[in-house]
C-alpha cells in the first residue's frame, strides 16, 4: 500500500515538473529593477489644475473674435502652445507666460442685472490678462453647475 502511494506521488511530481520550465518560472532570488517612471511634462500647474483639466480651445475669426471652440485637456492645449518652463515659469512657444482663466460659471442666476455686472467684470479681467499673458480658458460645463 505504501509502495503504490509512493509510485503515486513520484508519478504526480514528474507530471508536475514537466510544466514548469525557466520560462514559466520566476526565480525568488532574482531581484527585479522597477521599471523607470516617465517624468511628467507639466508637472508644476497651478493649484487645481490638472493635465485631464478641461478647457476650450477657441476658433478665431479675422477680427480676433471666438467664433467656436471645442473642449480638450490641458494638456492637449499645452502641446499645442508647445508650452515649456523656464525658470519654473510656465511660458508658450514665444516666451510668453501661461495664466489659466476660470470664467464666470454659475448654476443659479443672481438676477440679470447683477449677472451682467459679473460677466462684464470678468470680461475685463480677461481682456487685461490678454494684454499680458498667453490665456487658456477653463472649460464650464452647464451641466455639473446644477
Amino acid at each position: 500500500m505504501k509502495l503504490i502511494f509512493i509510485i503515486i506521488f513520484a508519478f504526480a511530481m514528474v507530471q508536475t515538473n514537466q510544466n514548469c520550465d525557466k520560462k514559466t518560472m520566476e526565480n525568488a532570488n532574482n531581484k527585479t529593477t522597477p521599471t523607470p517612471q516617465t517624468k511628467v511634462k507639466y508637472d508644476r500647474l497651478p493649484e487645481k489644475i490638472t493635465l485631464e483639466t478641461e478647457v476650450r480651445r477657441d476658433t478665431l475669426n479675422d477680427k480676433g473674435e471666438v467664433i467656436s471652440f471645442e473642449v480638450v485637456t490641458a494638456e492637449e492645449r499645452l502641446n499645442d502652445l508647445k508650452a515649456r518652463y523656464e525658470k519654473n515659469v510656465l511660458v508658450d512657444e514665444k516666451g510668453k507666460e501661461i495664466k489659466f482663466f476660470e470664467p464666470l460659471c454659475r448654476g443659479v442666476s443672481a438676477g440679470y442685472e447683477q449677472d451682467q455686472k459679473d460677466q462684464k467684470a470678468k470680461d475685463e479681467e480677461l481682456k487685461e490678462l490678454k494684454k499680458k499673458y498667453t490665456v487658456i480658458i477653463l472649460y464650464c460645463n452647464p451641466a455639473n453647475v446644477m
